[in-house]
């Protein structure tokens, strides 16, 4: 009976113990070129030659890291040695490792998402085995699933040749009295300025770093106050806007940098009042459009993107370019 007992005891405190052991954090303290050191040791259940995944928290996603085995170990610490790491990710001090998974399992390889949400603060221990960074998909932006990813940008364009022809209006006012005679001429080709820029888009993940993105743009353009005072001192006024449909493949940097190249079809129009009459001039112009943009996580399903962009389009005279600085929300929304 007294055997029995004693048995029974011991198998709780190494129950308890491994419990604990199972439980704690296990941090990177220091990590030069192959090797480092970590913040448990014998005391905690680490043992000579356990093998360890590395992850990094950012927000509430875990990105893997690399892998590392246990070489040295001491109480309260214990030295590890690198044996695989993520693409061009370095471990680094505050990375947290987990045990590795016993068995593995070929299919769950393929299926894996390198980037899990985690809830509660709780770590996970799905991170695929072997897998690269440049393999692993940026939070949002792609899936297996099909997750859409929608957002709205807000910010500024600014023409980058002369500032009006980015409309492609090549338009000059003839202003005439009711004899026919010509008392003043404005020339509305460089008559507006930068002005702000708004973008609606809608991206669909190909695959874990290719993505199609959608979206609509609409910029109201301002006119420049000498323009405007010359058009109110002959009783006229003129407003005229910019819009955009284009269609991009976006080519996933990293978990934080994209970067996208499409067509887009441009439609400017200006409308100018007065006397109780009204004209609008429209046109229609092909061109490309390349994106450079940054995502900042928020939440689990929520980033703040910024982006700069670029379009370029034929008028009837030279190549016209434009350029935008614009930041925004964006959510997914479907399983990833």
């Amino acid at each position: 009976m007294m055997m029995r007992i004693l048995i029974l005891a011991v198998l709780f405190v190494l129950s308890a113990r491994s419990s604990v052991s199972a439980q704690a954090v296990i941090k990177i303290l220091q990590f030069e070129k192959n090797t480092g050191i970590i913040d448990r040791g014998e005391q905690d259940g680490v043992r000579l030659g356990d093998v360890f995944e590395v992850n990094r928290y950012a927000g509430d996603f875990v990105y893997w890291v690399g892998r590392v085995e246990v070489i040295l170990v001491k109480p309260k610490m214990a030295g590890i040695k690198l044996l695989e790491q993520a693409g061009d990710r370095a471990i680094q001090k505050g990375d947290v490792l987990e045990p590795r998974k016993r068995e593995f399992d070929p299919m769950q390889e393929k299926l894996s998402q390198s980037i899990v949400p985690v809830e509660n603060g709780a770590s996970n221990n799905s991170s695929p085995q072997g897998q690269s960074e440049a393999q692993r998909p940026a939070p949002g932006l792609s899936g297996r699933r099909r997750a859409l990813h929608f957002g709205l940008t807000l910010g500024l364009s600014q023409s980058l040749n002369r500032s009006s022809e980015s409309l492609g209006q090549h338009l000059t006012l003839q202003i005439r009295d009711q004899e026919n005679r010509l008392l003043d001429t404005i020339d509305m080709t460089h008559a507006y300025t930068t002005s702000t820029a708004l973008q609606a888009f809608c991206t669909l993940p190909l695959s874990g770093q290719f993505s199609v993105n959608l979206n609509f743009a609409y910029l109201p353009l301002n006119v420049k106050g000498g323009v405007e005072s010359e058009l109110l001192d002959v009783g006229m006024m003129a407003s005229a806007s910019l819009m955009k449909i284009n269609s991009s493949l976006n080519y996933r940097v990293n978990e934080r940098w994209q970067i996208g190249v499409g067509v887009g079809l441009f439609l400017p129009q200006l409308t100018i009042t007065g006397g109780g009459q009204s004209l609008t001039v429209s046109d229609r112009h092909f061109g490309i459009a390349a994106e450079l943009a940054h995502f900042l996580p928020l939440g689990s399903r929520v980033w703040l993107k910024s982006m700069l962009e670029y379009d370029l389009f034929l008028d009837d005279g030279p190549s016209i370019q434009s350029l935008s600085i614009q930041t925004g929300p964006s959510f997914t929304i479907g399983r990833r």
